[in-house]
């Protein structure tokens, strides 16, 4: 009998041990974003790349990123400065979520299936450190000559639109939103600049979807070398069956959002706080609708073009070091890193951290026409593509439009026309007016629920400077 009983325990810890080691997935990276396991991932992520790569405490990241999910009565996570980690529980503290730091990747949350032993097996690739631009000028360097209150004196009118803007009720219907950073680029130099309390040039936080039109450049700029065709089938390998239907879907259906495939929209939880990673999320869905007939804002439509360059570069080195030496690097933007999951896929339409000073040197990039110090690094005519509404959504007065991974402010009361910006959740934006040699950014972490109209904000910055 003890024999059988000893027997039964060895069999029940092999199976538990087999069932641990299955991989997290969900259909589409589908996830409710209250779910403990989803919400301790969300807590350990945000907690980890706030505070190893911004450099910011515990209590100020409670009152920041993890005020939405406060109320919830979840332990604080622990920081493990030694280590690099951060661990945070559910209620329960039945469930234990993992987030890992490394210099140069950001921070990536564990797989409910991985342990601390895990850590290790996480994709790195070593960068040179930055240079020190401190005393070269803006963009190029760090170097910025503002007067105390943050707007150049020639342009004083432009003091009351800040002010606005990080007065937390500005620029919103129903005001409670919280602006981390406003900066007013004319010409390619920073005429105003100001934060809140606690961060500052150097600060970085989540891009949030601002990250899809990084990711589009970052497909620009292969296409440019040869390495894509956006006008031909998407390179998704887990869709080479003869007779796959998702073969038809082209790079710049995914560019427009108008894939067709079956998705969560922007819920894609499980791959970003889940630890699901991105392939077995986005590969495996199946077409709602034919290709290039419906538009439908899905995360998972950025992800697959970053799936695809994966694809294409066929050298996993190659493809972590691209944005950096394509792109980022080239731009001074050494502050900005693109997370990636734990199979080292960049988690490309929402997972980048950077600093708003970086957002303004993007945007002063895509104002030249993706030329930088007079070479060609995007294709000629791309920023007009990626500017034109989607065929599958013509614009509409009075309603934002879309083109290929940005959005179109220029149907918008006051806002000039072809007028594009990013836009992330929670208020990030940076923001082209062509014609007016401006780039407007803003930061933020607006509660839930508090939308930031940066329309509104273009609007009285082209109006304060009477253009």
């Amino acid at each position: 009998m003890k024999r059988n009983i000893c027997f039964l325990a060895v069999l029940a810890a092999v199976v538990s041990s087999v069932y641990a080691a299955v991989p997290y997935q969900r259909p589409a990276g589908i996830a409710d974003d209250l779910e403990p396991l989803i919400v301790a991932g969300y807590r350990a992520l945000f907690t980890c790349s706030a505070h190893f790569f911004a450099g910011r405490p515990l209590e100020d990241i409670k009152k920041v990123e993890l005020v939405d999910v406060a109320s919830l009565g979840y332990p604080d996570p622990i920081i493990d400065e030694q280590h690099r980690l951060v661990t945070a529980a559910d209620i329960s503290g039945q469930i234990v979520r993992i987030a890992a730091f490394r210099n140069t990747m950001g921070c990536t949350v564990l797989p409910p299936e991985w342990q601390m032993g895990d850590v290790p097996r996480l994709p790195y690739v070593e960068y040179a450190a930055p240079p020190d631009v401190s005393k070269i000028p803006f963009p190029a360097g760090d170097r910025v000559e503002l007067p105390a209150d943050g707007v150049d004196a020639q342009y004083r009118t432009l003091r009351p639109v800040l002010e606005r803007a990080l007065d937390g009720k500005s620029f919103s219907e129903h005001g409670g939103v919280v602006t981390l950073a406003v900066i007013v680029v004319k010409d390619g130099k920073i005429i105003a600049e100001r934060y809140r309390p606690g961060f500052g040039a150097h600060t970085g936080y989540r891009t949030w979807s601002t990250s899809k039109s990084i990711a589009a450049a970052l497909l620009g700029i292969a296409a440019k070398q040869g390495i894509v065709n956006l006008d031909s089938p998407a390179d998704i390998p887990e869709w080479a069956f003869p007779g796959d239907p998702r073969h038809a879907i082209t790079y710049k259906d995914l560019l427009w959002m108008s894939s067709g495939l079956f998705s969560g929209g922007n819920n894609t939880y499980a791959v970003y706080f889940g630890g699901e990673d991105v392939i077995s999320a986005v590969t495996s869905t199946p077409l709602d609708v034919p290709p290039a007939t419906r538009w439908k804002y899905a995360n998972n439509d950025s992800l697959l073009l970053l799936r695809a360059l994966r694809y294409r570069l066929a050298d996993d080195l190659r493809y972590l070091r691209f944005p950096y030496d394509e792109l980022l690097t080239p731009l001074g933007m050494f502050h900005t890193r693109m997370e990636v999951d734990h199979l080292g896929n960049f988690v490309g339409s929402s997972q980048t951290y950077t600093t708003a000073r970086d957002l303004a040197r993007f945007g002063i990039f895509l104002a030249n026409d993706g030329v930088l110090n007079g070479n060609r690094i995007l294709p000629e005519g791309w920023v007009k593509f990626s500017t034109t509404p989607a065929p599958t959504r013509p614009q509409v007065v009075g309603q934002l439009g879309y083109g290929a991974q940005f959005w179109l402010l220029d149907q918008m009361p006051g806002v000039p026309p072809g007028t594009y910006t990013t836009a992330g959740n929670k208020g990030q934006y940076a923001t082209v007016v062509p014609n007016h040699g401006l780039v407007i950014v803003r930061t933020g972490v607006d509660p839930n629920g508090n939308f930031w109209a940066q329309d509104e904000l273009v609007a009285a910055v082209v109006a304060a400077l009477g253009k």
